[in-house]
């Protein structure tokens, strides 16, 4: 494992976009066995579990890591049978901080003063760092990069990777009584989506293909665009087979039935008609922060909100029901249900 934390701090690429991430060589690591300075992750996260597709090291306590443990093996299987098939399949590394204060250190250490504060992957390493107090729509969104990494034979386009991830950062899931994950996907996301509404004549479709740095939500509403056509799951599925597509282009034509370059004008209209037709409402709020919850949780979510929710066979998805949309939140700080 000594040499694992040597390999992730040493110099590689993050090929899909951050380029030159590290700038330390070997020679400037230091093991400080003394206390925690951020060099050496293991001397804050000292438990490890390795599970059947993950080697989970963390500072949680053991109820908490049990339940997070059911929550990566549930999500990989619902990925592997719902969206494409996990076609090499490695042992993920997963570096699991309770929280902020020592995932700090260590990601400075890494990533220098630009860290972000959710979590990052390291593709070809089978490496991902995560701060689990930011939500388990980061786990998730860190995951499937992983999984785009042992499924894609060759690079794909910024928008293809991180328009796949984003769309899984929103969730409504729960174990049941077998302890088996269920979710649903599909939800707007209450930061991303008044980010698009505010900049949606910033991109064009060409833009959003071939540029890198482009927004996380301008990709996440293409996204989200093409699975309330319902051409999402198809699109993922075929971009993870299509070869010699490094743009995504011979996907989205496939799953149009044309050429893209047939389609593109129309779909680049019926997306930005699309866009300018969403509200920032109650569809929008409908998951403030994913979930995972115990059948005990559920059935109390549930029951408390039935009057207001459907779940639509249509989009596999729960929806809010028409008489509740636009007065359902009058106050969202006194809201009792809080953050989900």
């Amino acid at each position: 494992m000594f040499l694992l934390v040597i390999a992730v701090a040493v110099s590689f690429t993050y090929r899909y976009k951050n380029s030159g991430l590290f700038d330390k060589g070997v020679d400037l690591i230091e093991m400080d066995a003394r206390g925690y300075d951020g060099s050496n992750p293991l001397v804050i996260l000292d438990t490890q579990l390795i599970t059947k597709h993950f080697n989970i090291h963390t500072d949680l306590d053991f109820e908490r890591l049990d339940y997070y443990e059911k929550f990566f093996e549930g999500f990989y299987e619902y990925f592997d049978s719902e969206v494409f098939k996990i076609t090499n399949p490695e042992r993920l590394e997963v570096y699991l901080f309770n929280d902020l204060k020592y995932y700090e250190p260590f990601a400075k250490y890494l990533c220098g003063p630009n860290f972000t504060p959710y979590g990052f992957y390291f593709p070809g390493r089978n490496v991902t760092v995560i701060n689990a107090d930011t939500g388990f729509g980061v786990i998730t969104h860190e995951i499937v990069h992983h999984f785009e990494y042992c499924t894609f034979e060759e690079e794909k386009a910024e928008w293809i990777y991180e328009g796949i991830s984003t769309f899984f950062e929103k969730f409504i899931g729960h174990f049941d009584e077998e302890g088996d994950l269920h979710m649903t996907f599909g939800y707007f996301s209450n930061m991303r989506l008044p980010q698009t509404i505010e900049n949606q004549d910033v991109f064009d479709l060409l833009t959003l293909f071939t540029h890198r740095g482009i927004s996380q939500a301008h990709i996440r509403s293409f996204m989200m665009f093409l699975h309330k056509q319902g051409k999402f799951y198809e699109f993922a599925r075929a971009v993870s087979q299509t070869k010699n597509d490094p743009y995504g282009l011979m996907a989205l034509g496939q799953v149009y039935g044309r050429p893209y370059d047939e389609v593109a004008k129309e779909v680049q209209q019926q997306w930005e008609e699309w866009v300018r037709s969403l509200r920032t409402d109650n569809e929008v709020f409908l998951v403030e922060e994913s979930f995972v919850k115990t059948p005990e949780e559920w059935d109390k979510w549930w029951s408390a909100n039935r009057h207001r929710l459907y779940f639509s066979e249509d989009q596999q998805i729960y929806r809010v029901k028409e008489a509740h949309i636009e007065n359902y939140y009058p106050n969202r700080e006194d809201d009792d249900l809080g953050k989900f």
